[in-house]
This record gives C-alpha cells, sequence and structure tokens, in this order.
C-alpha cells in the first residue's frame, strides 16, 4: 500500500499550502471547503499561524478575507502575531494588528508579541511597530518578571528603541 504524503488530504494541504506560500492551493480548498480555513494541527497551529512565520503576506490577506481567526491559539496559547513576530514578519504583524490581532495576547510563559520580538537582534522593525502600537502595554512581564525591555538588554543590540519609547508609553505628565 503507497503511504499518502502529509498533504494528501485537504486538512493537511491546507496548513501545508499556506505554510509555503501557495495561495492558488489555499483559494482552491478553501473555496471546496469554507470550514478549512481555520483547520488546526496536532499542536493548534491554523493556516493563518502558517502563513504568519512563512512571511507569506498574500497568504494571509487572504485567509482574513475569508474569517480566520486572528486570535486563534495553538497548544502553548500562541496567537498568529506571535509567530509573525518570532520571525520578524512585519508585514504580516502590521495585517495582523489591522485586523483586530491582540497587541497583548499573552502565551504560555507570559510571552506577549513584543517579549518574542525583543529576544531577536533582527526584529528591529516589528519591535518599533508594536510599540507605536496605541494598545501596547510594554510594561507587562512574563513569568520570569522580565519585561520586553529586559529581555531586548540581554538579547538584542536595539534594546535602546525601547528607552526611546517609554517616555510616550508612560504618557505625558500632567503639569
Amino acid at each position: 500500500m503507497k503511504k499518502k504524503k502529509p498533504h494528501e488530504t485537504p486538512n493537511k494541504e491546507i496548513l501545508w499550502a499556506a505554510e509555503n506560500g501557495k495561495l492558488d492551493i489555499v483559494i482552491r480548498l478553501i473555496e471546496s471547503d469554507p470550514n478549512l480555513v481555520n483547520e488546526v494541527d496536532t499542536d493548534g497551529y491554523t493556516p493563518l499561524h502558517r502563513a504568519c512565520y512563512g512571511n507569506h503576506f498574500n497568504v494571509v490577506g487572504y485567509l482574513l478575507s475569508r474569517g480566520a481567526n486572528v486570535s486563534a491559539k495553538t497548544s502553548l496559547l500562541w496567537q498568529p502575531l506571535h509567530s509573525a513576530c518570532q520571525w520578524n514578519n512585519v508585514k504580516c504583524v502590521l495585517y495582523l494588528l489591522q485586523n483586530g490581532a491582540d497587541v497583548n495576547a499573552v502565551s504560555e510563559g507570559g510571552q506577549t508579541p513584543l517579549h518574542i520580538a525583543a529576544s531577536h537582534g533582527t526584529s528591529y522593525e516589528t519591535v518599533q511597530l508594536l510599540l507605536m502600537h496605541p494598545q501596547i502595554k510594554a510594561e507587562l512581564t512574563n513569568n520570569n518578571g522580565e519585561t520586553a525591555y529586559d529581555i531586548a538588554k540581554r538579547s538584542s543590540k536595539y534594546y535602546h528603541i525601547f528607552e526611546m519609547a517609554m517616555p510616550a508609553l508612560r504618557g505625558i505628565p500632567e503639569s
């Protein structure tokens, strides 16, 4: 008996296609079964999560236009925004935020998207975008008691962006 490839069922194919940026396949599958837009793998990742960590902006846009859950959570409570921030996929981060993603979503371990972006030395644009969001709570701490700034000081040459943003994040003092 011939063993099936991982993406030979529609449920697995949608996940594979989203991760690999195969918009034509994603469209075909969702047109034939709209419920596939929120399909999940064994770890709870949806096509939107996978498109975000693959940096496939066109797939992200299509999935959102077809009702993908911008707040879907994996088994580790990662939302698609966490996935986009992990890989510094700025366009995906922006599109998710424009479509209602929670900028302060907390994963297992208390990690926000800002914590995740701050842990990478290549995520300057993502950190900047998150810090500019009007609802950002940069002072949130993870389960280790660390803010994103604490993590950036340890892991990134871009920690100064937090220092520049802090006065604005705290608000203008009253006279």
